[in-house]
């Protein structure tokens, strides 16, 4: 029986509590229990997020003490957790901190399906620990009860989203599940990926590998108790792979045992996820090497670097290319990305120190170092606009999505996500546009947070167009123009008036009449940026009422 949502309502703890949002999401698997300590949306808090590892199947308490009287920020923090996995809240102190739970938090927390349990309210001799120890007692019951868990952990591997779905997040559901430390290694005792629990493990890999005396064909079968810094439970069992050679997994418990069918079950889990999501695990290319970089793989993404001799420190670019029309055929989608494999690769070697491609589940990405001379991103961009590809695809016409002047990988992979998630967003706000940058994916993010977390940070948003959003023909008119003006005309009349198929005249006293009706200059910061925001607003606002 698997640990939800539903079932910790039962607990004592929680008896008194009520579900006040997300009650569809209540049969969510619950893994882990945690404390939002620090809940004010800033970039201390960003910066938390990004450092630690989320895997989903976790619900968090909290009190909102820093933003109890910041609706919009309460609303942040819950996308937050709802975008790293994260299945609940239990809010503690409400009419104490937050004074009562607003209905546009209710409101995101249910589309959503983020379940929301608020404990009983104007109770201060309420305690954290209470709840918390009741979940894990239930969590940790559930695993004893419950020893096979193959089907479990498939189930909540095929549930991760595609950035999450890798070899590290796999060792570590499971390392977590068995309180172990799990190694992938080559034959030659090569760490491929690896997951310590816990975290400040006395126990190292080479440790491991010098007890036997580097040979993977020494370690135990079966569970045996060897001693080092301290006693520790070793177990290595093959992990076969259908493109790659084979590789070892190694399990280890400080001061306990692993028992053979444990040990048996995480192997299992490790190879078929392997044969399903990751063939290839383990291959040497650098189709693996864009991959451990955007999945987050340090380990395996060192290993493969040396191999082929690419700094991957030296990376301050990214290039993805992407056809217009997304077409399903995948021999099609194979013969594009072979052409793309073969002339990008010769074309980036000419301007950047280092330079390397790769596919990413059907992206086509681009890592590139320094520029060997000036302004060599704009002609590369240049040149790949213009690359033609009528023989190999029905889509000839490409778009690009760009991020320069990134520090290290972790940026790089932010950047990808930025990407991932936002890409419809962006090109709804910009169809004309053949490049999309990243600062154009940040803003396309930041217009999306202000639809998903309610009316009043629409009407906020959209409020400097309401002289303009009025039922009538001469205002809507008007509107638009602007809309283009900003958004697809880059604030210039000749390129507004080609887009709508006018003299650029008729654009200069339409633009004429907005100032007026605005009473501002619509060039002029901050008004732009405010009229541009809501432009942006509006624009997705229409394509949702469109579609729906």
């Amino acid at each position: 029986m698997r640990v939800t949502i539903r079932t910790l309502l039962n607990l004592p703890s929680l008896s008194h509590a009520r579900v006040v949002a997300g009650e569809k999401g209540l049969d969510k698997v619950v893994d882990s229990i945690s404390v939002l300590e620090y809940s004010e949306p800033t970039p201390l808090q960003e910066a938390f997020f990004d450092e630690i590892e989320f895997y989903g199947n976790e619900i968090a308490v909290a009190g909102f003490a820093h933003i109890k009287d910041d609706v919009d920020a309460q609303c942040q923090t819950i996308m937050r957790l709802h975008q790293i996995g994260e299945v609940g809240l239990i809010l503690y102190y409400v009419g104490i901190f937050v004074p009562k739970i607003d209905k546009r938090l209710i409101d995101l927390a249910n589309e959503l399906d983020f379940t929301l349990i608020c404990m009983p309210e104007n109770r201060m001799d309420l305690k954290y620990s209470e709840v918390i120890y009741e979940v894990i007692e239930t969590i940790i019951k559930n695993k004893a009860q419950d020893p096979y868990f193959v089907p479990e952990m498939l189930e909540r591997i095929s549930k991760l989203p595609d950035h999450q779905r890798s070899i590290d997040t796999v060792l570590r559901i499971i390392s977590d599940r068995m309180t172990s430390s799990f190694y992938l290694v080559d034959s030659h005792f090569n760490a491929v990926n690896m997951a310590n629990w816990p975290a400040v493990s006395s126990v190292s890999l080479e440790q491991i590998a010098k007890y036997y005396q580097m040979k993977c064909s020494k370690l135990p079968a079966i569970p045996t108790m060897i001693e080092l810094t301290r006693n520790i439970c070793v177990c290595g069992k093959i992990i076969e792979s259908e493109d790659a050679m084979p590789m070892h997994l190694i399990m280890v418990k400080e001061d306990g045992t692993l028992s053979d069918e444990q040990c048996e079950q995480a192997a299992e889990v490790i190879q078929l996820f392997i044969n399903i999501w990751s063939k290839g695990h383990g291959k040497i290319g650098t189709d693996e090497l864009v991959k451990a970089i955007l999945n987050d793989e340090p380990m395996k993404m060192k290993r493969l670097a040396e191999i082929l001799s690419i700094d991957i420190q030296a990376i301050e670019h990214m290039i993805i290319l992407r056809a217009r029309g997304d077409s399903k055929d995948e021999k099609q989608l194979k013969a594009l990305h072979d052409f793309w494999q073969h002339t990008v690769s010769e074309l980036v070697a000419l301007y950047f120190d280092v330079s390397f491609t790769g596919i990413y589940h059907d992206t086509f990405v681009v890592f590139l170092g320094s520029e060997k001379i000036k302004c060599a991103c704009q002609a590369v961009e240049e040149a790949l606009l213009e690359m033609r590809t009528d023989d190999i695809s029905a889509s000839s016409s490409f778009m690009l999505a760009t991020a320069y002047g990134l520090a290290n990988t972790a940026e790089v992979r932010r950047a990808f996500l930025l990407y991932k998630d936002y890409f419809e967003t962006a090109k709804t706000l910009y169809p004309h546009r053949k490049v999309l940058s990243q600062e154009m994916f940040a803003f396309a993010k930041r217009c999306h947070d202000i639809i998903t977390i309610g009316e009043n940070s629409i009407l906020e948003a959209t409020s400097i167009l309401a002289p303009l959003i009025r039922k009538d023909g001469p205002r809507d008119l008007l509107c638009e123009t602007l809309t283009i003006y900003l958004l697809d005309g880059a604030s210039n009349v000749a390129a507004t008036a080609a887009l709508l198929f006018v003299h650029k005249n008729t654009i200069k006293y339409r633009m004429n009449q907005i100032c007026a009706a605005l009473n501002c200059d619509v060039n002029a910061m901050p008004e732009h940026y405010s009229l541009y925001r809501a432009c942006a607003v509006k624009r997705l606002l229409d394509k949702r009422h469109n579609e729906g």
